[in-house]
């Protein structure tokens, strides 16, 4: 009988390690939805090889299921699909959720900054220390990122040179971009990246201020034909968990998602939408129907000294917001300097 007791214990704590080594051996899986058209140059370009990576590295242990299009998740809800653990993962521009992230609005003041690359790895550093944390508190950023400044985009050439916007009706992304295009003259309408194409292409709005990378996933050069360069501000964006599933991950799991994100890719990132805002604009360049202006210096002077007005109630208006604004510019100079 003892024999017997003994054999069927040893039994039992085989199947006892058997069963611990499965549950060991598990696999996190999470839901990344990429906000965009199927075949989005940035799902493409980046989030694929990045989630690619993520899933080679990370086998048996993490993997992220990479979900395009538009039917779980859009630019206006990716937000709340998050929150609600629709999907675990998510890419999306903090433009379209006015007021939820009021202190990442300085990319938005016109003439911040001119390369993505360089405005991201900024964006990352303030968030990194602390100077976002009030906005930030419920949320895991994974990757950040400041677009490519936005430009005026028409559907017709006006008929004489643009001196301001008076008289045209522009859509813009933000409220802080709203107030630019106002001073300028301009009336912003607001209308959603996914509305644009019809709204240009039957006169609901003249224009848009967007940057260069919308235009693929938007297909906006088949509705545009004249393109001034003015850097009028730019949307942020990040990839991104809640906190309370972040923190809720197997710590196996979270140390490969953390090695594979945070400031180097923030700066992937933003070296890939500098790319893409590149082959637009030369694209448009390249194309005889399509006419790509610049601002003389005068013009550029201009248009500052007509906005500035923009950044100071910015600065008025947002609590802490001169800090954010001041330390934001701070690292921009350091990035630029190498550091």
């Amino acid at each position: 009988m003892r024999g017997g007791t003994t054999g069927l214990l040893a039994a039992g704590l085989v199947l006892v390690g058997l069963c611990a080594g499965a549950a060991k051996a598990e696999e996190t899986t999470l839901i990344f939805a990429t906000d965009g058209p199927t075949g989005t140059h940035v799902a493409v370009r980046m989030f694929h090889p990045w989630a690619d990576h993520i899933n080679e590295v990370g086998k048996g242990v993490l993997h992220l299921d990479v979900r395009d299009g538009m039917s779980i998740v859009n630019p206006t809800n990716f937000y709340d699909r998050v929150q609600n653990d629709v999907v675990q993962i998510a890419w999306g521009s903090l433009g379209n959720l006015t007021g939820t992230f009021p202190h990442a609005e300085f990319s938005m003041l016109p003439f911040q900054a001119e390369k993505s690359v360089d405005a991201s790895v900024a964006f990352w550093r303030l968030y990194k220390n602390g100077q976002l944390d009030p906005d930030f508190k419920d949320v895991v950023p994974l990757m950040m990122t400041v677009y490519p400044q936005a430009d005026v985009h028409l559907a017709k050439p006006p008929k004489a040179p643009l001196d301001t916007l008076q008289g045209l009706r522009l859509m813009v992304v933000a409220k802080v971009s709203a107030q630019s295009i106002a001073a300028l003259g301009g009336s912003p309408s607001s209308l959603p990246l996914p509305d644009l194409y019809p709204g240009l292409q039957h006169g609901t709005v003249d224009g848009a201020v967007v940057a260069w990378t919308a235009f693929q996933p938007y297909k906006l050069a088949e509705v545009t034909s004249y393109h001034y360069e003015m850097r009028l501000g730019a949307s942020t964006g990040m990839v991104f968990m809640t906190k309370k599933r972040y923190d809720a991950l197997p710590p196996a799991a979270k140390k490969i998602l953390d090695e594979n994100s945070g400031e180097t890719a923030s700066r992937t990132l933003g070296t890939a939408w500098d790319e893409v805002a590149d082959e637009a604009r030369k694209a448009a360049e390249a194309d005889p129907k399509q006419q790509v202006v610049y601002p003389t210096a005068d013009a550029l002077a201009k248009w500052q000294k007509i906005t500035a007005p923009v950044s100071a109630e910015w600065v008025k208006n947002t609590p802490g917001g001169e800090k954010v604004l001041t330390a934001f510019r701070t690292y921009l100079a350091q990035i630029k300097a190498g550091k």
